[in-house]
């Protein structure tokens, strides 16, 4: 009788113990996906960021370190574009080139809430640091602008030593205005 008691127990422990690894391993396939969903949602914020400060540099000439600029820029903002008609290598229509002013906003962000630009997905509620500001290289002053996740959704990339560091777009110290996730 105590033989079959000790066998009921042990056979509970076993499941105990095989639910709670099961649930270990899960939580942090769990975790993993989030971590890739929150971090799609910040690259796709991060690239919009690009796209504005480089339509920004085209009109202004330089970046902008402050989302109120950049809002106002793509609210407001006009861009220049050249509009081709006919094909210049025939010589039988006639080709010309014209140019023409067309909306940021209306061009670059048709579908999107520009006021939300500056905020961290998926909370919105935390603001992404924004630098700009110059550096030489090969004997020129080159423009450049940093745009960073102040708090990282993967924890991990908030540790300075961790091969991932936060997710960010551009560089303060190189012309370079590439996203460090590629």
């Amino acid at each position: 009788m105590i033989n079959n008691i000790l066998k009921v127990v042990l056979f509970l422990v076993a499941c105990l113990l095989a639910y709670l690894l099961y649930n270990s391993i899960m939580g942090e396939i769990r975790y993993r996906k989030e971590v890739k969903r929150v971090e799609e949602l910040v690259i796709d914020k991060l690239d919009k960021i690009r796209v504005a400060e480089l339509a920004y540099k085209d009109v202004k000439g330089s970046f902008t370190g402050e989302f109120d600029s950049l809002i106002n820029f793509i609210n407001h903002g006009k861009l220049k574009i050249l509009v081709e008609y006919g094909d210049k290598d025939d010589t039988t229509s006639v080709y010309r080139q014209e140019i023409r002013e067309v909306s940021v906003k209306d061009s670059l962000f048709k579908d999107f809430n520009v006021d939300s630009i500056a905020f961290v997905p998926p909370m919105d509620t935390a603001r992404f640091e924004l630098l700009a500001s110059t550096v030489v290289q090969g004997n020129v002053e080159v423009p450049v602008f940093q745009v960073t996740d102040p708090w990282p959704f993967d924890k991990q990339r908030s540790n300075p030593n961790h091969p991932k560091p936060a997710l960010r777009v551009g560089s303060i110290s190189e012309a370079s205005y590439s996203g460090n996730w590629k």
